[in-house]
């Protein structure tokens, strides 16, 4: 019988020459044929080489398999060989049956976002064909949709299987037991090189049952050459993304990941596979993770979709009782902040990432002085590196008039204490939180740091031709909580500066219950800290997976590999994203640059070429335009302004507003703080704003000059500028 990996291949290669060389295809005399001397020298090694790179550069190839739960979106992708460019359609086929029709746009990949159908292991095919209908090509490779159902899921470390890998033959018996006690089975591998070829073969060799094997990519691209581990912190992610999307993971068996994942989901268990050939000897061990499958599905059907991927995406949890506002106003925000801290009886804390010596960090350093001296403690937490205290012996003179009152405590994150401690995982694992916390019942989560550009108004600067960009205001936000999500504000507060050997605070911790109800909303307090989890990518990505007819995004930061392709697998589905952004260098109205440094214009460039996939894909990119002001003389009377603010919101049901950029920076290195709100009112009233900051702002048109003349410049800035040094 005929291999029909061989047949497969060889038919796209007859399709391909048939269209490149057709008189070569139809020679009459196969032994002299190309497709025959091509597909008889690969014998053996011809499914190792269909998986290659080159192999998907030259026939076009099926991307990656799929796990999912039934019902759940899934994405079908497949890059396109040379027969792309001879078809305009792509037909997706899951076990045979087609699934997804798309017409293909010209790009390297094409893609379908459909529903998963009932359990089961699927085949995923792609053929290319052109508008008669005449096949061009059928893309080469095997790729699998596994839909989970009521079983137990062993996501199982697939380089144990490998040869040559110590422990491979006590982690095949352990894999052989694991089905044996009825567990389904997914595979996973994480490595610098792409190794799925020779997993393959060794599944394949061990007759081992089909299943999805997922390969970490798309987050590595971003920290490429950071000479950090994230291996544990992907597999943590990966398994809190799947269970989201409704796999029952119980089990994770890795033997060189099982202790570093100790601190991962609570409802997985981690072991070596050693450990998992022990337990597979009890019935006990399989029943008890049948219980925890069926507990699983019990709490998934019980649960809102929206709190569901949350909960299970970022590990926080929905408070009841609460009361809201979001401010994107500068001047009424720094009204706001100067009357809470004015108000503070009992204590205050503040957490922030720059101080910047200036009018409003003076006028809040003397707000907080004051208060001191009327018997409030005070205590103000800092990163060092940008706030330039406590950095190679520079120290920020703000700091050093809190720290000399004797009732304010003044504790520096991140000191470096000299050139020799500057290296660059350094630099980049920073805590971005800005926090501030009154009395233990007033709450504000911020984007904004202490100084000018945060809090003046862009109605209070006048504005001409030669105004320097770092006098011009940034769009920037800010939520103000009152009700017992206070109590998780204040005790991401108190948990750092416990960590980091602040003073002791001589108060209770905090708790939910003490705090009496503000309101009736509710709402989520997300941390992120840095390397030990992706929660605040994971937090934007589970919302984007929960749209369904729009959403708004505010940021101007270089949004992440991952989360681009969350956005370009939420506008597959129909789903209408606008992105309000600005000028990280401000721009006139005519689009040309105020007076800024360098550094500033040449991240303008390289944030705005990230743009240009998700434009392409059909994003609405909008560039912040601030009301007239007769302060503003600058030729055309307005300006678009850096936008610091970092705000989405979705189907006018949920949205989060906080610390956390869309970027690699904030999705991996830093800490973050956000706070999500889940409640139609809420969030229905925050759109309404930003529907009115967008119909004011000026739309980027990527056929316009304005976006065509800056793209040479753009494409070279991408090119040479450090992606991991971007912020």
């Amino acid at each position: 019988m005929a291999d029909p990996k061989r047949s497969s291949l060889r038919a796209s290669i007859e399709k391909l020459l048939g269209h490149l060389a057709p008189g070569e295809a139809a020679s009459g005399e196969p032994s002299l044929r190309l497709i025959d001397v091509a597909t008889h020298a690969l014998d053996s090694t011809l499914d190792r080489w269909v998986r290659t790179p080159a192999s998907r550069q030259l026939l076009g190839a099926l991307e990656h398999d799929a796990l999912t739960g039934p019902g759940e979106w899934v994405e079908l992708r497949a890059r396109l060989g040379p027969a792309g460019t001879l078809a305009d359609r792509a037909t997706f086929t899951l076990g045979g049956l087609v699934v997804a029709e798309v017409a293909i746009a010209g790009g390297p990949e094409v893609h379908a976002v459909v529903r998963a159908p009932e359990p089961g292991v699927y085949p995923v095919g792609v053929e290319l064909s052109s508008a008669s209908g005449h096949l061009a090509s059928a893309l080469v490779g095997q790729r699998l949709l596994q839909v989970t159902g009521a079983r137990p899921v062993v996501l199982f470390h697939a380089a144990l299987l490998l040869a040559g890998e110590v422990g491979s033959g006590p982690a095949l018996a352990s894999l052989r037991a694991l089905v044996a006690a009825g567990f389904e089975l997914a595979y996973f591998d994480i490595h610098a090189r792409n190794r799925d070829p020779q997993i393959r073969e060794a599944l394949a060799a061990h007759a081992l049952p089909a299943a999805a094997m997922l390969t970490v990519s798309t987050e590595r691209q971003d920290l490429s050459n950071m000479q950090a581990d994230f291996g544990a912190m992907f597999i943590a992610t990966a398994v809190r993304r799947l269970r989201g999307r409704g796999v029952p993971i119980t089990m994770v068996v890795s033997d060189e990941f099982a202790a570093s994942l100790r601190g991962g989901p609570s409802a997985v268990a981690f072991l070596t596979s050693d450990a998992a050939l022990e337990g597979t000897g009890s019935a006990a061990f399989a029943a008890a993770h049948q219980t925890l499958a069926q507990a699983f599905h019990e709490q998934r059907e019980r649960a809102d979709r929206i709190t569901w991927r949350l909960d299970q995406a970022t590990e926080s949890e929905l408070v009841a009782g609460n009361d809201f506002h979001a401010e994107l106003d500068n001047g009424r925000a720094r009204e706001r902040l100067l009357a809470l801290v004015g108000a503070a009886r009992r204590s205050l804390h503040l957490q922030v990432y720059i101080v910047r010596p200036d009018e409003f960090a003076d006028r809040l350093v003397v707000a907080l002085i004051q208060r001191a001296r009327a018997g409030v403690r005070v205590r103000f937490m800092v990163d060092a590196l940008y706030s330039e205290t406590e950095v190679v012996g520079r120290n920020n003179p703000l700091l050093l008039a809190l720290a000399a009152e004797p009732n304010i405590d003044v504790l520096v994150l991140g000191r470096i204490e000299s050139p020799r401690d500057v290296d660059l995982s350094r630099l980049k694992q920073r805590d971005h939180r800005k926090l501030l916390i009154v009395d233990g019942v007033h709450a504000i989560v911020s984007g904004r740091n202490v100084a000018d550009g945060y809090y003046r108004g862009f109605d209070e600067v006048a504005i001409h031709d030669h105004t320097a960009h770092d006098r011009i205001p940034w769009l920037d936000a800010h939520i103000e909580v009152q009700g017992p999500l206070v109590a998780d504000v204040e005790r991401s507060f108190t948990s750092t500066w416990r960590e980091h050997g602040g003073p002791t605070i001589d108060h209770a911790e905090p708790v939910r219950a003490s705090i009496p109800s503000a309101g009736g909303v509710a709402g989520r307090l997300v941390i992120h800290r840095g390397l030990a989890d992706t929660h605040a990518m994971s937090m934007y990505e589970a919302m984007l997976e929960c749209a369904e007819r729009h959403v708004y995004i505010v940021n101007d930061f270089p949004i992440v590999t991952a989360l681009g392709h969350a956005i370009r697998r939420v506008l597959a589905r129909g789903v209408r994203v606008q992105l309000l952004t600005g000028n990280a260098a401000t721009r006139r109205s005519d689009g040309s640059f105020f007076p800024a440094p360098l550094h500033r214009t040449l991240f303008e460039l390289m944030v705005k070429a990230r743009l240009e996939p998700l434009l392409a894909a059909g994003v609405e990119v909008y560039e912040f335009v601030p009301p007239p002001s007769p302060l503003v003389v600058a030729r055309g009377g307005c300006i678009r302004p850096y936008v610091h603010a970092k705000v989405m919101s979705v189907d006018g049901l949920v949205c989060s507003v906080g610390s956390a950029n869309l970027d690699a920076s904030a999705s991996f290195w830093e800490s973050e703080a956000n706070v999500v709100v889940q409640d139609a009112g809420f969030a229905g009233a925050l759109e309404a704003t930003l529907a009115t900051l967008v119909a004011g702002s000026f739309r980027i048109d990527p056929l316009s000059p304005y976006w065509t003349s800056e793209r040479a410049q753009r494409a070279l800035v991408a090119t040479l500028w450090p992606d991991n040094l971007y912020s």
